[in-house]
């Protein structure tokens, strides 16, 4: 067994794994684990990480994205949020989740993404309106849409990290 292929398929898991745990912060972690895939492709030719597998990882991506995007604005759109609501979920999630991994690392990543993100679109929505009731609907409908969709993205980058291992190729 090479040495050198053995440190590199270590390596495009751990990256490809990383990309898991951007996914669950809100990150473009499914982003991360098809350019992983990409790199590795380039690196052997394009034997097994082939364009055709490229493009199913591609695909899946995209799938990802689309779901997460659709669940959360059918969230917001069921009781008519704010747009600026909306993007401060969006936010919220982000930065709730980066201070929620700083706290613990996976369950605090998605906690704090959930709380951040109904925290800043309750916040955002309230000034808006000045209707708590309403932003308190707001932000639940938000973190419910987001949370689904996230759930669906997560379980593609999982797919794409399980697919990608299935491709490496580990005698040179």
């Amino acid at each position: 067994m090479d040495a050198g292929l053995t440190a590199i398929n270590l390596l495009v898991i751990i990256i490809a794994v990383l990309g898991i745990g951007m996914t669950a912060i809100g990150l473009p972690g499914n982003w991360l684990i098809l350019v992983t895939a990409v790199g590795y492709g380039y690196l052997e030719n394009f034997a097994h990480m082939s364009t055709a597998v490229l493009l199913w990882l591609f695909g899946a991506l995209l799938i990802g994205e689309l779901a997460e995007f659709v669940a959360g604005s059918l969230g917001a759109k069921k009781e008519k949020a704010s747009s600026s609501a909306i993007v401060a979920a969006f936010v919220g999630g982000i930065a709730g989740g980066i201070i929620g991994t700083g706290i613990m690392p996976g369950l605090g990543s998605i906690g704090g993404a959930i709380g951040g993100s109904f925290a800043a679109g309750y916040l955002t929505e309230y000034v808006a309106t000045g209707n708590r009731e309403k932003a308190g609907r707001v932000a639940k409908s938000i973190v419910i849409g987001q949370t689904l969709g996230l759930i669906f993205k997560l379980a593609v980058a999982i797919g794409m990290v399980v697919f990608i291992i299935s491709k490496l190729t580990w005698q040179g």
